[in-house]
């Protein structure tokens, strides 16, 4: 598993604090929360229906956890300014070490 680096995790904090998110918890009223160590995609599909579209729009999001009842707020990176660019992602993938077969 990878975790992130502290450098992106501050990141990811310094554009929650920014835009706002420092009210408490809604359920509990804590003001403890963590960042979990990963990133979510909501996969989301234009009307209701018996078929799941796999590979369609998602949004990708960052998540904390009230330290206290456990609640889950999730955070578009887009919203918050710090979704890659396709040039991002591509350098990334570019300095990954190449594993071994």
């Amino acid at each position: 598993m990878v975790n992130m680096n502290s450098q992106e995790r501050n990141k990811i904090i310094q554009a929650l604090e920014n835009h706002g998110a420092r009210l408490p918890c809604p359920r509990c009223g804590n003001n403890n929360f963590s960042l979990i160590d990963g990133y979510f995609n909501h996969s989301f599909q234009p009307q209701i229906s018996n078929n799941v579209i796999i590979g369609g729009p998602s949004i990708p999001s960052v998540a904390v956890v009230c330290n206290r009842c456990g609640f889950l707020s999730y955070h578009a990176v887009g919203a918050l300014g710090i979704l890659p660019t396709q040039t991002q992602n591509n350098e990334q993938i570019q300095q990954e070490p190449k594993a071994n077969n």
